[in-house]
């Protein structure tokens, strides 16, 4: 699928938008559901909603050929979401946040040790500004300021690896494979995990748990958080350098922010427009291209 660079940064912003509003419907759904079942149930849904839809190609693509590239996403992003949340058990949701986005500032390295090529030394710069934006936005004023690691702090950071490790896979990857029964193996492989990790470890949802309030987020999970977001990454970077779309996907703070003071009457604080204004700034720097610059080797 060959895509303009203007529309697919437009669908990372798009799928970050996606994801941040999807923080509001998790947490509506976590009142009832353990964080596997909600995982589990929203990606086995997306599969059986996929496969219809994608028949038609799973039928002429080759299985084997995609069994390395499916399990090796699916493995990232089942990791990922698990570490993330085992780590939010014990530390605050800011600090969790902010150190799950340290995957923007990892990404420009992950994919210098994968290709051999340096990035940018604009996309490190824009790096470090998004982790500070972030920072702003996801640190709450009860968050500990002093510098220490936690166990919790550790799985998050982890965490933050492999969500790091999926973007630089699902860039390289997206250039040699059809972006969506990419994205369709990789759902597969994480819902059975995250089901297989539910019905050992946590207890079974009952039908009372299933109120209007959670099935309206689960809808929204599974449709637009898991369906549209997911694939919109996966088909983008195609066309958009991983360690550029990265820089664009931390905007997902920004906007969980708006849609959490939107819905859930959350503060905003000067801080968090702080950070909104520096994400903003990361952005335009990852994107500008001086004429005496070598051309990067940015190819994943």
């Amino acid at each position: 699928m060959k895509l303009q660079p203007w529309l697919a940064r437009l669908m990372l912003l798009a799928a970050a938008a996606a994801w941040g509003a999807g923080y509001t419907f998790e947490k509506v759904a976590l009142r009832r559901l353990s964080v596997q079942w909600i995982m589990g149930i929203r990606l086995v849904i997306a599969v059986a909603v996929l496969t219809p839809i994608l028949w038609g190609k799973l039928k002429r693509s080759h299985m084997l050929s995609m069994l390395v590239p499916g399990l090796l996403l699916g493995v990232t992003y089942w990791a990922a979401f698990l570490l993330q949340m085992l780590g939010l058990r014990t530390i605050g949701p800011g600090r969790n946040s902010f150190l799950t986005a340290t995957y923007c500032v990892l990404v420009p390295f992950l994919v210098w040790a994968v290709s051999r090529k340096r990035p940018a030394w604009r996309n490190f710069a824009a790096a470090l500004l998004c982790i500070v934006g972030v920072g702003l936005i996801s640190l709450s004023p009860d968050d500990s300021a002093v510098i220490s690691l936690s166990s919790g702090d550790v799985l998050t950071l982890v965490g933050a690896v492999f969500y790091g490790g999926n973007i630089v896979l699902a860039g390289g990857l997206a250039k040699k494979f059809d972006a969506t029964i990419l994205t369709y193996y990789e759902l597969l492989v994480a819902g059975v995990l995250f089901l297989v990790g539910a019905v050992l470890t946590e207890p079974m949802p009952q039908l009372a748990d299933f109120q209007p309030q959670v099935l309206g987020s689960l809808i929204y999970l599974t449709l637009v958080s898991t369906l549209i977001a997911q694939n919109l990454q996966n088909i983008a970077f195609s066309q958009v350098p991983a360690s550029q779309g990265s820089l664009i996907l931390c905007t997902e703070s920004l906007f969980g922010m708006v849609v959490s003071v939107l819905a859930l009457g959350e503060e905003l604080t000067a801080e968090h427009l702080a950070g909104f204004a520096i994400i903003f700034v990361a952005i335009v720097v990852s994107e500008v291209r001086f004429k005496s610059q070598a051309a990067p080797a940015e190819t994943l």
